[in-house]
């Protein structure tokens, strides 16, 4: 009896190993035959999946000696199955993949924060891919949004001012769209500003616009959208480049880029320098003596490290340094004022610095769920530097400002049979701003403090309906936050800060809290035809600017208002796409929201003398309700990696549908107006092409007429411009580029009632190894 079990147990354990085999091969890019590093390789009907090494190596354990087939899949790539039979089992194999050149079959990860192809998710979601960043001539990195349709940019003064980011509508109210770079938010709270110099543009390898609220997933900020800027990952064992460029106004930057791999562990290194003598922004009847350029100057440093755990488990770490000055104009010095050593030998000027981490966690278990969390965190220090001139005697106070944002993101997926997946999450975030005006020519300081704490949680439900093409998206989010320690104080007075004086003190604690629910329905057939239909609430959180802050503003003061509460939208939607020709897809939205409870500055029927005139003294409140609606087109031709021609259209339409006031005596009636900064048409058509002789690319971009004032009777002008580069390779990774920004010399008005520079060139050696 014993021999007998010994020799089955025998037989046992030699069957089993006879029947563990090794299947080894290498994913690699087909257009340019390097591997491919972190690439999923599995087994279909099995839990057997690894991932790539470095150099694209991948290493299968396979039980049994049947003909199996496997699946290798990587972000960026279009994913490929074989077939495999036992006689290959020993021997090597190898695993082309397309590169994605269709941005319609791109994987995002903003609209579930998880991987998605664009078409899986019912909602608008665009994407600005590789290609595309290395073709469009860009300035800074909000300029490649301009080939998004429904995306307003402002950014009169080029690369010498400040950009603000509008989606579908939302206004030039900073906030509306959140922004974040490798899913961390990058949005202040301080004011939901975004400081877009600060964004390195040879650092970016994927843009994702996901349009519509984004707050079922993403929270506050998140109401009119979300901006996603993905940073690449290497694959070589050592790869970088150097370029440098110098252009109109003495522009000169440099940027670098090193970056490798070995085995699990890959890093990445990359700063730039720019400087530049820059221009009068102001018009021409606003010149005077003291008129100057206003001057450039900006640092910008960054790195990443990452490691592959193990084949489920990933770590990455990241943090950016960031210092710029930018010149708003005007100069007093060296007209012989009395106290002309107390202002600014640089004249007037705004200073950021910026420093930033990250570290994120990703793992899958069970083969059917994976978790994803981010921390994050960000201090900006900004001062503004302001200067004026009163009977010969010049007046200057600086207002310097430490804001910080510190956030923990978290998400959980797994699926529930093989037609639903849940996702679900806590989000957390604090912010806080200790700021001040402090005057320089007089012993006066006013403080403004404050911090809020937010947390949310959120549940997302995808659900495909069998094998239909019918697929449904739902989820609800809950946020809750507080506004603490909130100070208002004026120190030290004089007649400088008198009107401020009666509103120093302690400022009341505040809370709030808000619901953003989301439902979508989607019909999907591969290769014909997308169809889908959604409803999305959003809400924006009130900024601690509005809550804590009191003082001087454009045409008055205002008071802080730490009772504000958050602003909502109910936004409606219905999309469509042509998928029937490979190389050309056509896209169309068309969406209808409702805006409630609207911030906008109110006046509280009390006056105040600046300046020798009488100006109104407002507070920020909840007293709008808005109509917004439009539609947006996009036409995109991929011939190949080489060519590509896109077409981008929105129109957008704003209507105030109601809008309270304190006093009706003083205050203009607003129903019926539109928003202000807020175009009806944009257009843009951009064309890629690569070859032999020459590389170029051409964007054209239009922008309609705007409003600038809330009464609807001062308008900014339409206007477009033509940005031209041309490129091409010299030798052994030398290349040179000429990039001509505003082709026809267009001098207009944009925003901040300051004029273009109108044509500028730069010519830019690049080296890359």
């Amino acid at each position: 009896m014993k021999k007998t079990f010994l020799f089955f147990a025998m037989a046992f354990f030699s069957l089993n190993t006879f029947s563990q085999v090794s299947l080894s091969g290498k994913v690699i890019d087909k257009e340019t035959g390097n591997g491919i590093p972190f690439a999923i390789v599995e087994v279909k009907d099995s839990d057997i999946k690894t991932v790539s090494q470095s150099n694209g190596a991948f290493l299968l354990q396979i039980t049994g000696n049947n003909t199996i087939e496997i699946t290798a899949k990587s972000l960026g790539y279009s994913s490929k199955s074989l077939v495999i039979s036992p006689d290959s089992f020993n021997k090597e194999i190898t695993i082309m993949l397309d590169a994605e050149i269709y941005e319609l079959k791109t994987v995002v990860v903003t609209a579930t924060r998880s991987e998605r192809k664009i078409l899986d998710v019912p909602q608008r979601v665009e994407v600005i891919g590789n290609n595309k960043i290395q073709g469009i001539p860009a300035l800074s990195a909000d300029n490649y949004l301009y080939s998004i349709p429904g995306v307003s940019i402002s950014r009169g003064a080029s690369i010498f001012g400040a950009a603000d980011i509008s989606l579908r509508g939302m206004g030039n109210e900073a906030g509306r769209t959140l922004v974040m770079i490798d899913g961390a938010p990058i949005n202040k709270n301080d004011g939901g500003t975004v400081n877009w110099n600060s964004i390195n543009t040879a650092n970016l390898k994927q843009i994702e616009v996901l349009k519509g609220s984004g707050s079922t997933i993403h929270g506050g900020n998140a109401m009119g959208g979300v901006i996603n800027l993905i940073t690449p990952t290497p694959s070589e064992p050592l790869q970088g480049d150097v370029s440098l460029s110098y252009g109109s106004f003495s522009t000169l930057q440099t940027q670098a880029n090193v970056s490798g791999i070995k085995d699990r562990l890959y890093w990445s290194i990359n700063g730039s320098h720019r400087k530049s003598d820059g221009y009068i922004t102001s018009q021409a009847d606003e010149v005077d003596e003291f008129s100057i350029p206003s001057f450039l100057t900006e640092y910008n440093v960054g790195a990443k490290v990452g490691f592959q755990l193990s084949a489920k488990h990933k770590i990455e770490c990241s943090g950016g340094y960031y210092s710029g000055q930018r010149g708003t104009g005007s100069n007093f010095t060296g007209y012989g004022f009395t106290n002309e050593n107390l202002a600014s030998s640089k004249g007037a000027y705004n200073w950021y610095t910026d420093i930033n981490s990250r570290v994120s966690y990703q793992g899958i278990f069970n083969d059917n769920s994976n978790l994803k969390v981010n921390f994050y965190t960000q201090r900006e220090y900004y001062k503004n530097i302001r200067e004026s001139l009163k009977n010969n005697e010049i007046k200057r106070y600086d207002v310097p400002s430490t804001r910080d944002d510190i956030g923990l993101l978290s998400g959980y997926s797994f699926s529930l049979g093989k037609y639903n997946k849940l996702t679900s999450g806590i989000d957390m975030r604090y912010g806080a701003v200790d700021g001040a005006d402090t005057y320089i020519t007089s012993t006066d300081k006013v403080l403004n403090l404050g911090k809020m704490n937010l947390v949310g949680v959120y549940l997302l439900d995808e659900i495909k309906i069998g094998e239909t093409p019918l697929s449904i998206l739902a989820g609800i989010r809950y946020d809750y936050a507080m506004f603490y320690d909130g100070k208002f104080l004026v120190e030290n007075p004089t007649s400088e800060t008198a009107f401020l004086q009666n509103f120093s003190g302690d400022l009341n604690n505040a809370n709030f809290s808000a619901f953003s629910p989301r439902v979508s329905f989607q019909y999907y057939q591969p290769q014909k035809f997308r169809t889908y239909l959604g409803y999305s609430r959003g809400y924006r959180a009130p900024v601690l600017d509005d809550l804590c802050r009191t003082g001087r503003i454009s045409g008055g003061m205002k008071i802080a208002n730490p009772l504000l509460k958050p602003e909502y939208i109910d936004n409606y939607e219905i999309g469509a796409d042509i998928l029937y020709f490979k190389k050309v897809s056509f896209s169309t939205s068309f969406f209808y929201s409702i805006g409630q409870d609207y911030h906008a500055y109110i006046a509280t029927g009390d006056s105040i003398i600046l300046n020798n005139k009488l100006r109104p003294i407002m507070t920020k409140s909840n007293i709008g309700k808005v109509e917004i609606y439009g539609a947006e087109f996009n036409v995109n031709f991929t011939l190949s990696n080489s060519f590509i021609w896109s077409l981008a259209y929105s129109h957008i339409v704003t209507n105030i549908l109601d809008y309270k006031r304190l006093n009706s005596e003083i205050e203009d009636n607003l129903v019926g107006k539109e928003l202000v900064y807020q175009p009806s048409d944009i257009f843009n058509t951009t064309l890629i092409w690569k070859n032999s002789i020459i590389n170029s690319s051409v964007v054209f971009n239009y922008k309609g007429a705007q409003w600038i004032n809330d009464i609807n009777t001062e308008k900014i002008n339409s206007y477009y411009f033509i940005d031209l580069q041309l490129w091409r390779p010299i030798y052994k990774g030398l290349q040179a580029s000429l990039m001509i920004h505003n082709l026809l010399n267009n001098h207009y008005i944009d925003s901040r009632n300051m004029i273009s520079p109108g044509r500028m060139l730069s010519l830019q050696i690049k080296y890359e190894f």
